[in-house]
């Protein structure tokens, strides 16, 4: 029975690229033995060519021991591998495409699920558009790569041997002669080795980063455009694109000199050959057939080490794609949840317990000191400052960042010794910028949920103020909505957010500003729609308008990562002095 492959399964070794390329291509022993007989019996036609053409031209000249009857045998044996080529030609480059297209398939999996589990830091220190050219750009190159060294690398080492098999049985004198070549081709290698691949490196990362600043581009031209500065970020990315240009240009400039320089060594070779074939004739060593047979096979032997030379180039990119690629499968910084309690209910109470975070070592914590407890179903808002660890907070409530000191319970249960994921599965969050995908309404609000009663859908269409827009677009639920939901309102979208997280039915809602870029209308729409979903629910919701979190069962207000004060909305905003005074007389 065949195993199933799981993407993740074998570690990635980018520091052995042949190695990685061999246990992921999943090729066993037999199978690769099967292959390569089916490669020998298609390409033996083109290694017959030289044992043709050097018997006829003996029987020409009459040689001893040709006689006719041998060269009709020759012919009709050539004739017949010269039939089969076709047939078997389409089932090798069958089974090749297999495997290579198997391969990459595999690659971009494990490449979509380690990016799901690296840890949210790794994310937001790493630009999207880099990312992508890994899944995308260096998984098309390992995948040429594998399809060259399966044909074209196969194809060379196997017409090495068959010609080196031939001379050894025609007159391993000459044998001689090819072995000069060997140390010609090392050398011409190792001098271009390095300088191949540190050119590959800096293409590749100029690419990279062209790529994320082109991401960057699209993603900004509503503002370029709205301030008039089309031509400020048109030539930004020009610049990268002039660069990748210059690096692209010397890459190319070594790969030209690297496969000339080859090529005028071989030709020199390939003279001497000549020039020994013919000493050897006029000696009686062998015949004058034998002079055109072995300046064939030599022929052939030189062709296949500029061939391997030639493929070097390529190999040096896909390499250094494996090494991109290995960036990210060999990343340890993975959120951690393997082998760690599974949750299967949530009643959600959340105990922070001197909590402390720091970003980087040496900066000042993003929040430090929090100790506070969230009985079940309470709803929790914090205010404050810009910059006063209110976001932290709720990143560190989701898992997103753990504690740097301190701890967090959830249930009464250490966040380190659970499943986040499986916690998470009973939470929802509704961020400050909704984030949508371009497909309908319909798809957008059922994201991650594979089935749901109608009535109930139909239900928290009303509850998140959805349907008062919904149905007045032509195509209704099934209205597609754009990138991002670039055809809906900024209210239109938060309640898309409301309506995915009501889907999940959570016990822990968290929101993150959800109304702050929102007119008066819409956050009334919106406002309603955060009601319906906190009910019975522990909520924590951050909020810079005090107005929308009014009906909270208690504001805790954060300064510089403290928490300050905390107490009900009317208690504070009625204290003498306090923190939330400030802030709720500055806002009138």
């Amino acid at each position: 029975m065949k195993r199933s492959f799981h993407p993740l399964e074998w570690s990635y070794q980018s520091s052995s690229p042949l190695r990685t390329l061999w246990r992921w291509t999943d090729c066993s022993v037999p199978r690769t033995l099967w292959m390569l007989a089916v490669f020998a019996v298609k390409q033996s036609p083109a290694w017959g060519v030289p044992l043709v053409t050097g018997m006829m031209i003996d029987w020409l000249n009459r040689e001893p021991g040709i006689s006719t009857n041998y060269v009709l045998w020759g012919l009709s044996i050539q004739f017949v591998l010269l039939l089969g080529n076709v047939p078997f030609h389409t089932y090798y480059i069958s089974q090749l495409s297999r495997l290579t297209r198997r391969l990459e398939s595999r690659l971009r999996q494990a490449l979509v699920t380690r990016l799901q589990q690296l840890s949210i830091p790794y994310h937001d220190e790493n630009e999207s558009g880099r990312l992508q050219a890994k899944v995308l750009r260096d998984v098309e190159q390992v995948q040429t790569v594998t399809n060259q060294i399966g044909e074209n690398g196969i194809m060379t080492a196997a017409t090495l041997v068959a010609m080196i098999a031939i001379t050894l049985v025609k007159q391993p004198l000459i044998l001689l002669v090819y072995v000069l070549m060997v140390p010609v081709v090392l050398l011409i290698t190792r001098v271009f080795k390095n300088r191949i691949r540190k050119e590959n490196r800096d293409f590749r990362q100029n690419l990279e980063v062209m790529n994320s600043e082109v991401s960057q581009m699209i993603d900004m031209i509503p503002v370029s455009r709205a301030h008039g500065i089309e031509d400020r970020a048109t030539d930004r990315v020009e610049q990268r694109i002039h660069l990748v240009q210059e690096t692209g240009r010397r890459l190319d400039k070594v790969n030209a000199l690297f496969q000339s320089s080859s090529w005028a060594i071989f030709q020199f070779a390939n003279l001497g050959m000549l020039l020994v074939g013919v000493m050897f004739s006029r000696r009686g060593v062998i015949s004058v057939g034998d002079v055109v047979l072995f300046q064939a096979l030599f022929n052939y032997i030189l062709m296949n080490f500029n061939m391997i030379l030639n493929m070097y180039p390529q190999m040096a990119k896909g390499f250094e794609s494996i090494r991109s690629i290995g960036e990210v499968l060999e990343c340890p910084d993975l959120e951690k949840n393997q082998g760690k309690a599974e949750v299967g209910g949530v009643q959600g109470e959340i105990d922070y317990r001197d909590v402390e975070y720091i970003y980087h070592e040496g900066e000042a914590p993003a929040v430090t000191g929090v100790n506070f407890h969230i009985p079940p179903g309470e709803c929790v808002a914090v205010v404050g400052p810009s910059g006063g660890g209110k976001s932290t907070l709720l990143r560190l409530t989701i898992g997103f960042r753990r504690p740097s000191s301190g701890k967090i319970f959830l249930d009464g249960k250490d966040m380190e010794e659970i499943d986040m994921r499986s916690w998470r599965r009973f939470i929802s969050v509704v961020p400050q910028e909704s984030v949508l995908f371009e497909g309908s309404i319909r798809d957008n609000i059922l994201f991650g949920v594979e089935e749901i009663d109608e009535s109930r859908f139909q239900e928290i269409l009303d509850a998140a103020n959805v349907r008062e827009f919904v149905d007045r677009l032509p195509a209704g639920l099934d209205t597609r909505i754009g990138e991002s939901g670039a055809r809906l309102s900024g209210g239109q979208r938060q309640r898309l957010a409301i309506a995915r997280a009501l889907v999940r039915d959570p016990r822990v809602i968290i929101l993150d500003e959800p109304t702050s870029a929102l007119d008066v209308m819409s956050e009334k729409l919106v406002q309603e729609a955060i009601e319906r979903l906190v009910k019975n629910r522990t909520t924590l919701i951050v909020a810079h308008r005090l107005s929308t979190i009014r009906n909270a069962d208690r504001v805790v207000v954060m300064e510089n990562g403290r928490i300050v004060e905390s107490g009900k909305y009317d208690e504070l905003a009625n204290r003498e002095g306090s923190a939330f005074r400030r802030m709720k007389d500055l806002q009138g």
